[in-house]
């Protein structure tokens, strides 16, 4: 199993709990991104790496019924959930599709965008600028790829994945750790990438997010999105024990993780 088929099995396995955990992060990132990018009435919109909707739901609405919105996921379990979603608020605009984000100028022939989303994903694939240079190539001539990813977390998050890395030792190893294939850090790779990627007018802006986190809800938060990776590797019959491990071990009063996203635009 290569790289990009273990995470769309990881992240189908966490469909059902993604963002579902009662800690808010991916939605209030996801409006950010719809923000920045700007989508508006009659706009044709690709939503890369959709995950269940966080994204693809405001970018739908701002399009209106005039505006069309496709997104597109490598996870059926995400295809589905944010199937689900669009239905659920009645939004015949959107529609989802199980794909590549690398691939997206095959599954889309003939197709161009306005606007295309890649909300924190793009350190996830094997060649990031494969997918940008593809994504660049669906839109239109004026039209904006806008990105985001997680770049810094606080001295709160790292002592949280400390503490769950030290009582989850004797079940596992790496418990803190997310699977990411890049790190893609700085403002200056971030512009490299888009430019080589064949945008041109780039720009970064870092955005900080508090995220509070009750002690009972850490490991529904760990096995809800990418880090559910290292929890796996804990035999299914230890896991409460694992699980009541590492709730005895952190502080009741719970963490308020400062979480900074960078976003990133470009222009064809």
């Amino acid at each position: 199993m290569n790289a990009k088929e273990y995470m769309a099995g990881l992240f189908d396995r966490a469909a059902g709990t993604y963002e579902r955990v009662g800690v808010a992060f991916f939605a209030p990132v996801a409006a950010e991104l719809v923000r920045r990018a700007a989508p508006g009435p009659g706009d044709h919109v690709l939503d890369a790496g959709c995950g269940t909707g966080a994204s693809l739901v405001p970018a739908a609405q701002a399009v209106g019924p005039t505006g069309r919105v496709v997104g597109l996921d490598l996870a059926p379990g995400m295809v589905a959930e944010a199937t689900a979603e669009i239905e659920r608020h009645g939004l015949s605009q959107a529609t989802v599709l199980l794909g590549d984000a690398e691939r997206a100028e095959e599954l889309l022939p003939g197709e161009r965008f306005d606007i295309v989303l890649a909300g924190m994903m793009l350190y996830f694939l094997p060649d990031p600028l494969a997918a940008v240079r593809s994504m660049a190539g669906l839109l239109k001539p004026g039209g904006r790829l806008a990105a985001s990813l997680l770049v810094r977390s606080s001295p709160a998050e790292a002592e949280l994945l400390g503490l769950v890395e030290r009582a989850l030792e004797p079940y596992t190893t790496g418990a803190g750790s997310a699977p990411f294939q890049h790190k893609l850090g700085g403002p200056e790779e971030m512009v490299k990438l888009f430019e080589e990627g064949g945008l041109s007018d780039v720009a970064c802006a870092d955005v900080t997010f508090e995220v509070p986190i009750a002690a009972g809800q850490v490991w529904d938060w760990l096995w809800s999105a990418a880090r559910r990776a290292a929890l796996e590797s804990i035999p299914e019959s230890l896991r409460g024990e694992a699980r009541s491990a590492l709730e005895a071990s952190l502080p009741q009063d719970g963490f308020v993780l400062e979480r900074t996203v960078r976003y990133t635009t470009g222009r064809q």
